[in-house]
């Protein structure tokens, strides 16, 4: 259900300024309970008119519906939204479409703005666009034909971070004036091209911040911006519901906002995308083009267009005296920015205005910038950007459709290869994947028969050869016509130029900012912990394209039904029924029943648990909702040597009952992915706890606990007893990032940050030992058998570390060499039910994030590195090296880069460290990540250990109690 307010309430809100300004002079019983009048500030005063055309009466201004001056107070979605409507029915110049809703119910509009001839032929200009953007066999008359008759295409969008403000104050008086304005010159322009405007890309985030300018505002002005009037509270206005982001999610597509979006672009292959944004303060303007790192997958053409345009642009503001910069701190490497439009050949150009909120900001010169002269900055570059577009349009097509016919000809400038993924069982996971990739026109098949292939790259970095593609492997090859995007969000390592990573390193060493923006890892199928290999190009018209699975749900009278634990819905499943009142099962072992196998973390839900309940519905209720297979057993007894289901390797799940602490101290990022992971990965009922409300709220009402990362300290020494005792009572404790750092800083748990193993390393580093003697090693027959006292070898390392303090000075160096987000090899621990549903190797990405480890005391699910040897018995029977803390087999290589930048130093100091340790306390457990497992809704991979212990946790790791 909707929850925004009803327009009448908005209207009562948005007029607060005016109730303020009232109570100064209306008559009241005491004077001193009237507000004082405000002293003038003329240094706020901003003489430049906004709007400045020959006006039709016809059009309704906008200032009837706000009431106020357009530009000098910020907007309200649904004024926004109001204004909208009422110019669709005045105007001929425009077509509005609402082509998404967001979680709170907000309607999310792109006003197509042109002359009602091109108005009425819009889905004509969609199908030759489509002409020019896939251009095979279609002959070079027909291209320059169409290229002649098209319109000039622009995708306006504004306000993507719900608190940045004067974008969507612009776009208002820009569709205004587009609308309303009689010049020629307004008239040319729209006989020439489509307009788009998407006036607020983040409804639900303005809202949010609207309110909170509401709460803060005085009766006097206020020109600082530190305060909260300015900076807003928790959990802020720049992002959506589940706070993300959005200006990250462009090809993740894990929001509504974004998937509504990105359908609409993908059909226009828009000439141009603007984004405007704002930044600091205290700052002037920003515009393009970025400096590097750039992403290699951009087409020089896009890059040589966005010069022109940044030119011009620039000489718009010359004219005005006003101040901007180019590149400094803009990038272009990540691809999931609203740049996105640039791997479909649009030119993208940001806008980051220095953000004033309202009122204005006193800036460092002693001057005040008001926030009407911020959104005239916006608006100024809105029409210097489309008069750019107006005179090259036609050159700028030329140049995409030739961009095109490349990505298709031998000569390609993209590499031809094929991204193979391998099937896991994991239909859910699958599923995601390719729905994400089909809603961005790319295709993708799938192999009807196994085929080995001669020379292939893993995501490792090693190559392999003489490996068999299984059945069902999805492949994606980039001889397509979205070549540049493929290669963009697929390829395992984005490439950067040296002298950036020179540059970089220096910064580093200097204890300078990063020339990174952004995360610089981010590649589909590490993201989701999906199996792949890079190989050479193969022919895919032996192969069908790839369709979505439907499940298969069968629940015709048996014993019991079971559900595969591959896949990741077998967690939503599990979930719901316990929510619907069944009792349900889960194995911890593989097993088989009626020559069904079922893997580890499989689902069984029984009659005799669930007496005069109506099993089958139930049943087939929660499969149809997680899309999961669903099988009937009609026996117990399991096949060959593997476990009936009365034994100890089916053990009941307890419901979980979760909390999510949130609020200050917390980072509303890690809070919002972990209620999104919830809600769209299981669908059950959870609660957020103000994290300064546990010390007297009654946490008994919870078995489950989640503790966000913060930015900063989380979790007092009061708060650490509360939940101590809660864990001791049976209560599973799970914590991401600095709250992990927080918890394995307490005495009552056996983890432990670097600094501390420092003290004793061998404790910690033997451990990991004892971790790949169990993987690896096979015991010897003889010695084992014999009477006699046999030497153990295996347990006579030489193995010499460093003193506490050389340890110490090592890592104050290594530290700051942390990446800002890359992919390191995890090794899982396949018999631990955290580990359930994943391959052995999963990528997991590292930030600057505390780095963990636990003695044998613990179980450390997820280290990272993984070993390279061609017999690793043998490795580890032999010699071994220190690296830091840590050892290694000399005989083998230890793999830990996977994608992304990662210095030597930071792997060294990140071998063999913890990701996910899971500890008893108790007759509870705590399980720490040591990152943000749920990152932007896309780590899908590390999700999956997420959800177990969601899931499988209370059931599986804590000692329940014996109702009586």
């Amino acid at each position: 259900m909707p929850l925004s307010l009803p327009l009448g309430a908005l209207k009562r809100t948005s007029a607060l300024a005016l109730a303020l300004a009232l109570s100064h002079t209306t008559a009241s019983a005491s004077a001193l309970d009237s507000l004082q009048t405000p002293s003038p500030y003329p240094l706020m005063e901003y003489s430049q008119p906004l709007l400045t055309g020959d006006y039709s009466n016809a059009i309704t201004h906008p200032d009837k519906v706000l009431g106020f001056e357009v530009g000098s107070r910020v907007v309200h979605p649904d004024q926004v939204t109001e204004l909208l409507k009422i110019w669709a029915q005045e105007s001929d110049r425009i077509q509005l479409v609402e082509y998404a809703r967001t979680h709170e119910g907000r309607p999310l509009h792109v006003a197509y703005i042109s002359n009602s001839n091109h108005l009425s032929k819009l889905d004509e200009y969609k199908a030759d666009i489509a002409k020019l953007a896939m251009p095979k066999g279609v002959n070079s008359s027909e291209i320059e034909s169409i290229i002649n008759k098209l319109p000039a295409t622009a995708w306006m969008a504004y306000t993507i971070h719900g608190n940045e403000t004067s974008g969507v104050d612009s776009a208002v008086a820009a569709l205004y004036h587009l609308l309303a304005d009689q010049s020629a010159e307004t008239q040319a322009l729209l006989d020439n091209m489509v307009v788009m405007i998407d006036p607020l890309m983040n409804p639900d985030g303005l809202a949010r911040f609207n309110r909170s300018l509401q709460r803060y505002r005085g009766a006097s002005p206020n020109v600082d911006d530190q305060s909260l009037l300015h900076r807003g509270d928790w959990p802020a206005g720049r992002t959506n519901h589940y706070y993300f982001d959005l200006n990250r999610d462009f090809f993740y597509l894990t929001q509504p906002e974004t998937r509504g979006r990105v359908a609409l672009i993908n059909q226009w292959y828009p000439q141009l995308m603007i984004d405007a944004h704002e930044q600091g303060s205290q700052d002037t303007y920003l515009m393009g083009p970025p400096r590097d790192p750039l992403n290699f997958n951009i087409a020089p053409s896009v890059q040589k267009w966005g010069k022109v345009f940044s030119l011009d642009q620039g000489a718009a503001y010359d004219k005005r005296q006003w101040r901007y910069y180019t590149g400094e701190w803009f990038e272009n490497w990540y691809p999931g920015y609203s740049n996105y439009a640039q791997y479909r050949g649009s030119v993208h150009i940001l806008y980051e205005q220095a953000r004033i909120a309202e009122d204005g900001v006193a800036r460092t010169d002693g001057t005040i910038r008001s926030y009407k002269e911020s959104v005239h900055h916006q608006y100024v570059s809105t029409f210097a950007n489309l008069e750019t577009l107006a005179k090259h349009s036609k050159e700028m097509y030329r140049d995409f459709v030739k961009d095109r016919q490349s990505l298709m000809g031998s000569s390609s400038p993209i590499e031809e290869k094929t991204f193979a993924i391998l099937p896991q069982g994991n239909i859910t996971l699958e599923n995601q994947f390719l729905q994400k990739l089909q809603a961005q026109g790319i295709q993708v098949y799938r192999m009807d028969e196994s085929k080995r292939v001669r020379a292939m790259k893993d995501q490792t970095g090693q190559m392999r050869s003489g490996i068999e593609l299984p059945k069902g492997t999805l492949l994606v090859p980039t001889r397509q016509p979205e070549a540049r995007l493929i290669s963009a969000i697929l390829e395992f390592d984005a490439e950067v130029k040296e002298q950036v990573l020179i540059e970089e390193r220096k910064r580093v060493l200097k204890g300078q900012n990063s020339l990174m923006y952004d995360t610089t890892a981010w590649n589909m199928t590490m993201m989701y912990g999906m199996p792949a290999y890079e190989i050479p190009k193969i022919t895919m018209d032996d192969y069908p394209l790839a369709e979505l699975t439907t499940a298969e749900i069968d629940v015709a009278d048996g014993i019991a039904w079971v559900v595969d634990g591959k896949s990741d819905g077998a967690l939503a499943f599990a979930a719901k029924l316990m929510e619907r009142g069944l009792e349900v099962r889960a194995s911890n072992i593989t097993s088989k029943f009626n020559g069904i196998d079922l893997a580890p973390g499989s689902v069984m839900v029984t009659g005799v648990d669930n007496p005069g309940r109506d099993v089958q519905a139930l049943i087939k209720a929660a499969a149809t909702e997680a899309n999961v297979n669903v099988s009937p057993i009609s026996s117990g007894y399991g096949e060959g040597d593997l476990p009936e289901w009365g034994g100890s390797h089916f053990p009941l799940l307890e419901r979980p009952r979760i909390a999510i602490l949130s609020g200050p101290g917390t980072s509303a990022y890690d809070v919002g992915a972990t209620w999104f992971a919830i809600d769209s990965a299981l669908g059950i009922r959870h609660s957020k706890l103000d994290l300064s409300s546990i010390n007297r709220a009654d946490l008994r009402r919870y078995n489950t606990i989640v503790v966000p990362t913060a930015w900063g300290k989380v979790l007092s020494k009061d708060q650490l007893s509360v939940l101590e005792g809660w864990v001791k009572a049976g209560g599973t404790l799970i914590t991401q990032g600095r709250a992990s750092q927080a918890l394995a800083g307490a005495e009552w748990t056996d983890a432990t940050t670097l600094d501390k193993v420092f003290e004793k390393p061998e404790k910690y580093d033997t451990a990991v030992y004892r971790e790949w003697l169990a993987q690896y090693t096979k015991p010897n027959l003889e010695a084992v058998l014999s009477y006699a006292i046999e030497p153990t070898p295996l347990w006579d390392r030489e193995v010499k570390y460093a003193d506490k303090d050389a340890l110490k000075h090592k890592d104050s160096i290594q530290s700051r060499f942390m990446p800002s987000g890359a992919f390191v090899n995890g090794r899982i621990d396949p018999d631990h039910w955290l580990g359930f549903g994943l391959p052995s190797t999963v990528p997991l990405l590292i930030k600057k994030q505390p780095v963990l480890t636990a003695s044998a005391k613990a179980d450390n699910v997820a280290r990272i590195g993984v070993m390279e040897a061609k017999d690793p018995a043998k490795a580890i029977a032999g010699e071994w090296e220190v690296k830091g803390w840590t050892s290694v087999p000399k005989d083998a290589k230890t793999l830990v880069r996977a994608s992304g930048l990662l210095w030597p130093e930071a792997r060294e100091r990140l071998l063999n460290s913890s990701y996910l340790i899971r500890e008893q306390v108790g007759k509870g457990q705590v399980i720490l990540f040591s990152g943000e497992p749920n990152f932007r809704g896309a780590t899908l991979g590390t999700r999956r250990m997420f959800l177990n212990a969601l899931v499988y946790g209370p059931g599986m790791g804590t000692r329940l109690t014996v109702p009586l």
